[in-house]
């Protein structure tokens, strides 16, 4: 039976191998001067079961999903073999074969590593594995750390063999492997072996083409003791097993003495090779054995072998052990938190640590100005559990990695709070790829630089002024685009000496750069990617109130993403299907534009002037704000309630693939856009923090003001009652398609100034608009909003051509045309409920949808947890494949936590505090039972199987690790916890902060005291003695501010605000220090 508890930050799962199986992963950071690696491992076996570099194509262990690796990683992953004199038996620590009452087995998930051991009472051995990857170095490896301990009362005479059954040659692709592995054997080859260190790749490229390639970099295998002393490797797997091709026992090793199979002749030839050592000892009680091994990637194998000796020592193994850990300590104190419950303040680092692997690391790079935000150490989410995500980590230094839009977007939503350096960075970036249509590519790349236009005779003379040599090879790298990392690592392969620092020399370089965005369109148009971007406008405002103006007025630079594919207008996409009518074939991927426009789909493209032949078009952040708001709105659905599905994809819930062949609408994209429209609105009004609308006027391209008038003649009609709902929604769909159809290729650069004052008038009127279709909503709900609305036309006609024929759609089936549709409410989600929450100004009102969902199903009394929706028993399979999952299990029906979460943080920020803090023991992980949940509880997991599952055992487990947007949400929550809802304002016309506490009693420790970091860089500890809750009636209040200066200054200011002086010195992070005293 396993146990699970938490140890001095690192959580502990005794008999492992016992438990409930699981999955996860090392970080893969290798900091900001190491080349990072892709490890995963399962709670089986030695734990690693796969590892590789850049991605899953480049394979070192071979990448199975998570339940072949919980069979596989028993016979396939490490393997430790021990011959000891007078034992007939072989031991092989952490075996499966069979139970052994004797082996007791312990797992110690650290941040950034992972250690399993055993102990064998009846063998006296006690086997220690570290796993950690290689920080701080220039190149990639998975270091391996095994420690025999003789923990008996006699002398132990014995042999171990230590390694890796198969290692996969650099350029095996891993979907390859898996198909023609038999073929490609014929490929493979190790090099090496006379410097004893081998050196595995393919000879050349395996491609059936005309050109072939040689292949010149290769993962490695080096292995030497503690003592220094480098083991012989092996590197043929029948060496080892001999015939025993299941690798179930190594029969080699069994009939022969250590020195005797070394010196077996060996032929990693035709079969795919391995990587062990050896090694013999004689171990007095209480003696160790070491054996340490490096197994990475190089371009060029000569830099090991020169560096071998240095490798070679026990003490850079165990300084980078050291250093592993202080990077992830370093990151993570950003938010470093002490509370009464040590494990909470783990997973709050965990959390922060596990966000920017998804969304990146904002660092800032010097660029002579106000600094280039370059998002370090990301990766899309891709891992065992998540087989069908393709991950990407850049192995070189400064390593960026791929992501999609979504994922990035929200997990950078606190970026600025942890680090106010970042500023509007985010808000840039997300907001210029966002489409002229409002939509926008899937897949965001990490950043690259190029140099601006007319520099590069000032870049020739910096770089000779600041390189001795290879001057010519460093102009040409940075002739086209590329990024720091590719820069430094170019400096570093090539030995390349500096005059300069290689911060300062990199500075120089930068400052006569541009950033370019990189993105790709992926695959069709989801309904809800757009949602997250006002969130980083707002936690921009939150820290920098009073920039609001610049903020929205002041940079004109923001550009329109141009993408290759193009929503198609409805007579392209409603089609017969079995007698009725289906929106399929959406999109078009526009091999005309590309054409035309001598572009490729997997490059980054602006919208252009002049048809598309023109410059790129820039403008402001009010009219990218209000160019998305325009768009969304002229895509409600016929009843005027939820935004449309129209672009071929589903909203957050990727698992509702079905609906928009249904036409389906999401409520959650209509709160969101009011939401939006609200802010405007606010912008707009005359006076305070607003702007002064009367006569003034915003210059818009001319084919958005054209469509703003077209959309707000429409709604004024209808608001009138001059038109019905149908031909209003026909009216405005044909406005938004002629549109569309207008900036196909790009746009005229014509522009055309519409007064704010216009601008409020067409808002006002959406806002009621939209109010409206709410109120429609959430009585066809029962109250409740819905999420998801599906649409069937119930009167159509079928489009023929002259001679009675029907005319088919590019996607093959028979063209309609619809003139009446009904409205069906799907089953309640949570979703809807929870962003909803966020466009109310009632704590009472939200209180009553608070019970009035705990009434429901979305309730899972089982777990006292939040369902995803309540029962989908009596939707057909159209909806999508959620409907195909069982019950409790993915997105159906289960706990996924990002919207359970999600949720959560609407109660705290709708100041719920009561009914928040009620929640939290039972949702929030750390505080889960990890026997139910199954894993660490340090850790998130996508979802979280619920009660309506039909296998009780599956009931509370964690299943998909880490990697979700819950992370954001916990950070949200943990901020608005710690500082409030709100951090800065404008009061008066001067800057002021007030702390206001959203904290339960039971947080507070023994001595009355929680203390977290703010904005990254100031240390503040409330002092609240009676340990009372900080909200409610009778609840403890700031009585008094001391401030502990950079300087040494110590001031104290009664109350919790500060304003002035005092606030603009704590956003700077010119105090060290707050003590809060609560009464």
């Amino acid at each position: 039976m396993s146990h699970y508890y938490f140890d001095s930050g690192n959580f502990v799962i005794e008999q492992f191998h016992e438990g409930k199986p699981f999955a996860s992963f090392l970080p893969g950071l290798a900091g900001l001067k190491g080349i990072p690696m892709w490890t995963f491992y399962v709670n089986r076996g030695q734990g690693i079961c796969s590892f590789g570099v850049r991605d899953k194509n480049s394979p070192i262990m071979e990448f199975s999903p998570a339940n072949i690796s919980y069979k596989n990683v028993a016979s396939s992953g490490f393997r430790t073999f021990i011959k000891i004199k007078g034992v007939p038996e072989m031991y092989e620590p952490f075996q499966s074969a069979r139970p052994d009452p004797e082996a007791k087995r312990k797992m110690t998930i650290l941040p950034n590593g992972l250690t399993i051991e055993e102990s064998h009472a009846g063998y006296g051995l006690k086997t220690t594995v570290h796993y950690f990857n290689l920080p701080g170095d220039d190149y990639a490896a998975l270091v391996r750390r095994v420690e025999l301990e003789n923990v008996g009362g006699r002398e132990l005479e014995l042999e171990m063999l230590d390694g890796l059954p198969e290692i996969l040659p650099y350029g095996v692709e891993n979907s390859g492997y898996k198909e023609i592995g038999n073929l490609l054997r014929s490929w493979m080859e190790v090099y090496n072996l006379e410097n004893g260190i081998p050196f595995y790749k393919l000879r050349s490229s395996t491609n059936d083409d005309a050109q072939v390639s040689e292949i010149r970099s290769g993962h490695f295998y080096l292995s030497f003791t503690a003592e220094g002393e480098r083991t012989a490797p092996i590197v043929d797997f029948e060496t080892v097993f001999g015939g025993n091709t299941s690798l179930g026992f190594p029969e080699r090793f069994a009939g022969l003495q250590l020195a005797e199979l070394l010196a077996q002749p060996q032929y990693p030839v035709n079969k795919v090779p391995c990587g062990f050592s050896g090694v013999a000892r004689i171990l007095a009680p209480g003696g160790k054995l070491i054996l340490n091994t490096i197994i990475g990637h190089v371009n060029d194998i000569d830099k090991i072998n020169r560096k071998a000796e240095a490798l070679c020592r026990d003490e850079y193994i165990t300084s980078k052990a050291l250093e592993v850990a202080s990077l992830t300590d370093g990151l993570t104190e950003d938010i470093a938190t002490r509370t009464a419950s040590p494990i909470f303040d783990a997973y709050c680092r965990q959390s922060y640590l596990d966000n920017f692997l998804r969304g990146g690391y904002p660092f800032i790079f010097d660029n002579g100005g106000e600094g280039a935000v370059v998002h370090l150490f990301s990766r899309k989410h891709g891992d065992m559990e998540r087989d069908y995500n393709f991950f990407s980590l850049a192995p070189e230094y400064y390593s960026q990695g791929n992501g999609n839009f979504r994922d990035m977007n929200q997990n950078r939503r606190n970026d600025v709070f942890f680090n106010p350096r970042v500023g509007s960075f985010n808000i840039k970036m997300f907001y210029s790829l966002i489409q002229a249509d409002g939509y926008n590519p899937l897949s965001v790349q990490g950043t690259t630089f190029e140099i601006l236009p007319g520099k590069a005779p000032q870049l020739a003379e910096w770089i000779h002024t600041a390189a001795a040599d290879h001057q010519e090879e460093l102009v040409k790298l940075c002739a086209g685009r590329f990024t720091p990392g590719r820069l430094i690592n170019y400096i570093a392969d090539h030995g390349v000496t500096l005059k300069a620092g290689e911060q300062e020399f990199l500075s120089g370089v930068l400052a006569l750069s541009q950033q370019n965005i990189e993105a790709a369109f992926g695959e069709g148009f989801w309904s809800d990617h757009w949602t997250y971007n006002l969130d980083l406008v707002e936690g921009y405002l939150d820290i920098f109130p009073e920039r609001r103006q610049e903020l929205l007025f002041g940079d004109e630079t923001y550009s329109f993403y141009d993408s290759p594919a193009y929503v198609l207008p409805r007579s392209e996409k409603y089609v017969l299907s079995d007698g009725k009518v289906r929106q399929y074939g959406a999109l078009l991927e526009d091999e005309e534009k590309l054409h035309r426009l001598k572009r490729k789909a997997s490059e980054t493209h602006w919208l252009r002037t002049e048809g598309g032949h023109g410059d790129i078009y820039r403008t402001s952040l009010f009219v990218k704000m209000l160019s998305l708001t325009l768009n969304k709105f002229a895509t409600l659905d016929p009843y005027g309630m939820g935004v449309e599905m129209e672009g071929n994809k589903p909203g957050w819930n990727d698992a509702m693939n079905g609906l928009p062949g249904l036409f389906g609408s999401g409520m959650s994209e209509t709160f969101e856009l009011k939401r939006m429209i609200v802010f405007l609105l606010e912008v707009l009004e005359s006076g305070g923090n607003g702007i002064e609308a009367a006569g003034a006027a915003v210059k818009l391209p001319a084919e958005m003001s054209l469509l703003l008038e077209q959309v707000h003649s429409a709604t004024t009609a209808i608001l009138a009652g001059e038109i019905a709902q149908f031909d209003y929604w026909h009216t405005v769909a044909s406005a938004r398609e002629l549109y569309r159809e207008r900036i196909r290729f790009g746009i005229t650069g014509e522009e055309q100034p519409v007064a704010f004052a216009l601008i409020r008038e067409a808002l006002g009127r959406f806002l009621r608009k939209l109010d409206t279709g709410i109120s429609l909503a959430v009585e066809m709900g029962g109250g409740l909003a819905p999420t998801y609305f599906r649409f069937e036309a119930t009167r159509f006609q079928a489009v023929t051509d002259e001679n009675g024929q029907p005319v088919f759609s590019g996607y093959g089936l028979p063209k309609a045309v619809v003139e009446e549709f009904e409205a069906f409410a799907l089953p309640h989600f949570l979703e809807g409920p929870a962003r909803w929450l966020k466009t109310l100004d009632s704590p009472g009102e939200a209180r009553e949808i608070y019970n009035r969902i705990k009434q429901t199903e979305l309730y899972d009394p089982v777990t006292s947890m939040y369902r995803t929706s309540v029962s989908l028993d009596g939707e057909s399979n159209e909806i999508g494949r959620i409907r195909a999952f069982t019950p409790g299990w993915l997105e159906r029906e289960s706990n996924f936590l990002h919207m359970s979460y999600k949720y959560l943080l609407a109660l705290l920020k709708m100041g719920l505090y009561e009914e928040f803090c009620g929640e939290l023991k039972t949702s929030l992980i750390p505080f889960l039972d990890p026997e139910v949940y199954g894993r660490s509880t340090l850790e998130n997991s996508s979802f979280i199987a619920t009660g309506g599952n039909p296998d009780p055992e599956t009931h509370g487990r964690g299943f998909v690790a880490r990697l979700s947007g819950s992370t954001a949400e916990f950070l949200s929550m943990w901020r608005t916890m710690m500082a409030g809802s709100h951090v800065f304002s404008v009061i008066d016309g001067e800057l002021a902060m007030s702390f206001a506490p959203a904290l339960p009693g039971w947080l507070f420790d023994e001595q009355g005291e929680v203390s977290f970091t703010f904005l990254g860089h100031t240390k503040v500890t409330y002092h609240n003695p009676r340990h009372l809750d900080t909200f409610g009636q009778g609840g403890a209040l700031i009585q008094s501010l001391t401030l502990a200066y950079c300087d040494g200054t110590v001031s104290r200011i009664s109350g919790a605000l500060l304003r002035g002086a005092e606030a603009e010195a704590l956003r700077r992070g010119d105090i060290a220090e707050i003590r809060a005293v609560l009464e």
